[in-house]
């Protein structure tokens, strides 16, 4: 019977099967995934789809592996759905592509059980469009014109542009932007900090890691990579300019693993820096004392933020990963009641949803966060906002676009303008003080 696999490239020497001119194919490098037949035959069509972009970007110096394993996870959803259809990739017409997409629209993901996303349906859909455009280019038979493919409208930001013919008009409009935005109000970031570990003034052996590593996010606008990405010699190097006496006082501090690969800055108070190197030559010296002892080999890691005293042998001393860090927020939210009740579909072996003798979906109830830890660099953007419109700003939106190292202003208003407009009357005085009152964050200090 036919199939298909997507797998992970680990070793390149094991992938012999993908040779180029001379050997193992230039673009196979570790980290893409690879799409073969269930005889371990690659798809060569739709390998190239996903390897030939990223091997630009990845020359160019720019991000590229995400964007690779995404197109790659698409396009076996996609023959995973033909090879159950019967179908060929050169009779597939529009609405087959159309069925395709609809899938998702209404369907059940197997990894969070609930209905997918509309931003699902039209990335999976998009990307099916995408690769028949390809073939197209390619000169491989088709049923679909290109003509039907291309369109002037499409989806961008949560709105269909108007092109009545455009291969994406038929699915329905996306969340806007503004309802993905989640800034965490009311200072409620400190019931979350309080859950993920213990203030510096308190007299607590518990690690303060997680919650150090969320106060840099808040308190720079850091993505979760940018956090996890943080070197030793990073923060060593900004100590010369902590000044005590100016707590407050803005650190800039360039960084160069960033979405995209763009270098950029982020501002430090000098009370975090101090906090941070506190956290040096302590708790995070401590965890590579033992990693010394428990493993075999150890080699010290120049990442600043490292696995705790909790972590097993084999986990001992190696760099905080932004799973990990994510999942403890997650839990540290729900610990802090910023949680909400979701019904959850039930299923089976093969991923179906199990039904009821009414015929209805059997669903559970659980408990999740209300916030992730994106939602930092979102508090924060609005934080920042605030900040300076109070102190007279006439454009503050290029202080935040700076700040959150967006290359454009429009990507910055596009994202938090309307939520602004949705919801200023109601924010909090503490919402409007958080810069004036941010040193007691990292440095202890009351309110």
């Amino acid at each position: 019977m036919e199939g298909v696999q997507c797998l992970r490239v680990g070793e390149v020497s094991d992938w012999n099967c993908l040779k180029g001119q001379r050997g193992v194919h230039p673009r196979i490098v570790p980290g893409v995934k690879i799409l073969l037949d269930s005889d371990f035959n690659p798809l060569s069509e739709m390998n190239q789809f996903t390897l030939k972009p990223a091997h630009r970007k990845r020359r160019a110096g720019k991000s590229w592996l995400n964007t690779q394993n995404a197109y790659a996870d698409d396009l076996y959803q996609y023959k995973v759905f033909l090879i159950a259809v019967g179908l060929d990739e050169a009779d597939v017409t529009l609405a087959d592509l159309e069925d395709y997409g609809s899938c998702f629209v209404g369907g059940i993901s197997i990894k969070t059980r609930q209905k997918f996303r509309i931003s699902t349906a039209y990335r999976r859909h998009g990307t099916a469009v995408r690769y028949h455009k390809q073939r197209i280019f390619l000169g491989l038979p088709s049923s679909v014109s290109l003509i039907e493919l291309t369109s002037q409208g499409g989806f961008r930001d949560g709105i269909i542009r108007s092109d009545p013919d455009s291969p994406y008009a038929w699915l329905p409009k996306d969340e806007d932007a503004t309802d993905k935005i989640h800034p965490i109000l009311n200072g409620s970031w400190m019931k979350i900090f309080e859950c993920l570990g213990p203030a510096p003034e308190e007299k607590n052996e518990a690690p303060r890691r997680d919650r150090l590593a969320s106060e840099t996010s808040l308190i720079t606008g850091m993505r979760i990579d940018e956090v996890c990405s943080l070197t030793v010699q990073q923060i060593i190097n900004l100590e010369r300019h902590v000044d005590q006496k100016q707590p407050s006082k803005l650190i800039p501090l360039k960084i160069t693993k960033t979405k995209g690969l763009k270098p950029g800055f982020v501002y430090l108070p000098s009370f975090l820096v101090e906090q941070l190197l506190k956290y040096i030559k302590g708790e995070r010296q401590l965890v590579i004392d033992r990693a010394r002892k428990v493993r075999r080999n150890f080699e010290q890691t120049q990442n600043l933020f490292v696995g705790d005293l909790r972590s097993n042998y084999t986990d001992a001393g190696n760099p905080l990963t932004a799973d990990t860090l994510s999942r403890r927020f997650t839990r540290a939210c729900i610990a802090a009641g910023l949680c909400s009740s979701v019904n959850k579909h039930v299923l089976d072996e093969a991923g179906n949803p199990l039904l009821a003798a009414s015929g209805e979906n059997v669903v559970t109830t659980e408990t999740v966060a209300d916030h992730t830890f994106h939602d930092l660099r979102h508090t924060f953007a609005m934080l920042t906002y605030q900040d300076c419109a109070r102190s007279g700003e006439q454009e503050p939106w290029k202080t935040v676009q700076v700040r959150l190292r967006h290359e454009n202003v429009l990507t910055t208003l596009r994202s938090y303008l309307r939520w602004l407009d949705r919801i200023e009357e109601t924010l909090s005085d503490n919402l409007m003080r958080f810069f004036g009152t941010i040193d007691t964050i990292g440095s202890g200090q009351p309110a």
